[in-house]
């Protein structure tokens, strides 16, 4: 039986993600400032030109990979949260996978703390792409604070203010365990602050 042969929609599809890859590897490895297109362009093992089809500055491949880095992290998160009842579960995994995310991904995670504060002020098509992941994002954690006022298990807050006050929490948590300023071993940090937003939160 012959092998069947790639589509042709499906190459620059292809293409494009190893594009992201090798950004992925050069950015952890030399840092944003200091990486060029030539530098992606290499790693990607193709040529510069064929690069600029699919992107049209260092900064566009950034912030796709971002996005793209965003979106995988949203579907986990989610994929997580339905598999638990409580609302104290769903903020557990909400943050716990964030954590996870993060030991994974270290360096370009490090060059997107350093870096996303001074790209956003600039504005654009793709930091307005990557804000309104964020905001779905937060969205979605608020409709479990409001579900979880709804049957009297929290008391009264604002879900989105909530939402985003966790949202808030977490980047913190991350940054300080990639500046290793972390107060404990493991995930200790992380469990004082879960455990100190659910008595806050907890109807007792």
């Amino acid at each position: 039986m012959a092998t069947r042969k790639p589509r042709r929609k499906d190459v620059p599809e292809k293409r494009r993600a190893c594009i992201l890859n090798a950004a992925r590897c050069v950015f952890g490895r030399q840092g944003y400032a200091e990486t060029v297109v030539d530098d992606i362009a290499g790693q990607a093992g193709i040529a510069k030109g064929t690069l600029y089809l699919y992107f049209k500055s260092k900064e566009e491949i950034f912030f796709a990979a971002l996005i793209e880095d965003a979106h995988r992290l949203e579907e986990l998160t989610r994929e997580r949260m339905r598999a638990v009842d409580s609302w104290e579960g769903k903020l557990k995994e909400y943050v716990g996978i964030r954590l996870e995310y993060l030991e994974s991904h270290q360096d370009f995670l490090r060059i997107y703390l350093a870096e996303f504060r001074n790209m956003m002020v600039r504005g654009g098509r793709m930091q307005s792409e990557f804000y309104q992941v964020v905001r779905e994002s937060e969205g979605h954690l608020a409709q479990v604070f409001a579900a979880g006022i709804a049957k009297n298990e929290i008391r009264p807050v604002d879900p989105e203010l909530a939402a985003q006050t966790v949202s808030d929490l977490t980047r913190g948590l991350m940054e300080r365990r990639l500046l290793g300023w972390s107060r404990g071993t493991g995930s200790k940090d992380a469990e004082f602050a879960l455990d100190l937003l659910c008595r806050a939160l907890a109807i007792r």
